[in-house]
């Protein structure tokens, strides 16, 4: 090698340096995106547009001052038909939507909570907190808030909120106690939970579960300054039903089209759902829930996570699991993606 080039572990150690610089840059606008003055756009494009030398430019930053300025309702939303099965109840963070799956033959008096990922409500569940109901477990499944039935009173989607909802929503039921089963979202929600909440935990199963490391594009798609919110708020069923795509091994199964048919349903009927899924996509800690999972590695409770090795959403970590929870059973799922949850049950 000639003295003049460059030793490879120093061109590793710089492209390391330039792409953690990037995505340094990136979380920063991440932080300070919401908050850019919606007057420093338009007049950047009126002094474009006078110039009449940068079209493009001018077309641009027009369309990023519109998106900004179209706005979700504000205040409390919910709606007005009520759920033909299931029954609602009122709680600190909103009215919540929730269901029992009764068995006929109980093993436990320890109820299963199932809950839901980021765009679904609980008839996503549905089909795996049936198999648990058969099984002999009581299940409780809900909807999120802003999901499903449940009403969105307009505070940021932090995880914070969704774990105070399902407190609440046990303390209501009068559950003590559970054993916590929940999907990618959920699954973030859940440990978050065992960490404050570890006397009622019972046990843990996490599928797919969010908090340790997102796909590049997912995280794009949802933490990116101003995408989410042209997604959110101008193509959400397509993005929608391109997520869902995206996420199934399998788009000819049954199962995906009855779920395509359940979300272009949700999109007409939901008033809270764009801007449920925009705050939780500014908000929720999507890679920053690794001291939960540290801290689930101190439950003396059974946690099992159960990943596909195809999830192109929340790409399987299972060494980063076994490292952070060593007790817990980690099963990767063979050509399965993110919705492992419903296609493979």
């Amino acid at each position: 090698m000639a003295d003049d080039e460059p030793a490879p572990t120093t061109i590793t150690t710089t492209a390391n340096a330039l792409a953690q610089a990037a995505e340094f840059a990136l979380a920063s606008l991440v932080n300070l995106g919401w908050t850019w003055p919606n007057i420093a756009f338009a007049l950047a494009a009126a002094a474009t547009a006078a110039t009449g030398r940068f079209p493009r430019s001018a077309t641009i930053l027009g369309f990023i001052l519109f998106v900004r300025l179209i706005r979700f309702p504000e205040g409390p939303i919910s709606r007005n038909d009520q759920p033909a099965t299931g029954a609602m109840v009122d709680l600190p963070t909103g009215a919540t939507h929730y269901e029992w799956l009764e068995s006929t033959t109980l093993l436990s008096e320890v109820p299963v909570v199932v809950v839901h990922g980021f765009s679904g409500d609980l008839n996503d569940v549905r089909p795996l907190a049936s198999k648990i109901r058969d099984a002999g477990h009581r299940v409780l499944v809900y909807d999120l808030v802003g999901r499903g039935y449940s009403a969105c009173r307009g505070e940021r989607h932090t995880c914070r909120l969704f774990v105070s909802q399902l407190s609440e929503l046990l303390s209501a039921l009068q559950v003590p106690r559970a054993h916590l089963v929940g999907n990618s979202l959920g699954g973030g929600i859940v440990i978050e939970f065992a960490r404050y909440f570890p006397q009622r935990v019972e046990s843990l199963a996490l599928v797919a579960p969010v908090g340790l490391r997102l796909a590049k594009r997912t995280y794009v798609l949802t933490r990116a300054p101003l995408v989410p919110d042209v997604l959110f708020r101008c193509f959400l069923q397509f993005s929608l039903l391109f997520g869902l795509e995206y996420e199934w091994a399998d788009v000819k199964n049954p199962k995906y089209r009855t779920m395509v048919q359940a979300y272009k349903r949700r999109v007409a009927e939901e008033p809270a759902l764009g801007r449920s899924l925009l705050s939780t996509a500014r908000h929720f800690p999507f890679e920053q829930l690794g001291p939960a999972f540290a801290a689930a590695g101190d439950l003396l409770r059974p946690v099992l996570v159960v990943w596909g090795d195809g999830d192109r959403t929340c790409p399987c970590q299972a060494r980063d699991v076994r490292r952070l929870v060593p007790r817990a059973d980690v099963v990767v799922v063979r050509g399965a993606r993110h919705c492992v949850y419903t296609e493979f049950v």
